[in-house]
């Protein structure tokens, strides 16, 4: 669990990096960094689904909500590439995402480890 934090933790500054400096980074390393960024949202996804019978409702349903449709049009991004308009806004909600995940993990008390079956 503390390398998954510690990765979603430095997906913060790599967004706001990339939200900074749009046109600074190649084709390949955004897509590494949105398809990255996509698969720490997944067991996010995963532990919401399993525990949501005993948390929260409404933040649960918000973040679910949010993390769903960053993970598909970060699914999309990957596979178009550069050109995405107004990219430099996916990179924020991206950061804003990873910042969610961490609060998620460390401050719900019903939340299950996400990488348990």
């Amino acid at each position: 669990m503390i390398p998954y934090l510690l990765l979603t933790s430095l997906l913060i500054p790599v967004n706001i990096w990339a939200a900074i400096t749009p046109h600074l980074h190649s084709d390949i390393s955004m897509r590494i960094l949105h398809a990255v960024s996509v698969l720490v949202l997944l067991p996010l996804l995963n532990s919401l689904w399993r525990d949501r019978q005993k948390i929260s409702k409404v933040p649960a349903i918000i973040l679910a909500v949010f993390t769903t449709i960053l993970a598909v049009v970060n699914i999309q991004i990957s596979a178009q590439g550069m050109g995405v308009q107004y990219g430099w806004v996916g990179h924020l909600m991206l950061a804003v995402a990873a910042f969610s995940v961490d609060i998620y993990f460390l401050a719900e008390e019903q939340a299950s480890t996400p990488f348990n079956p």
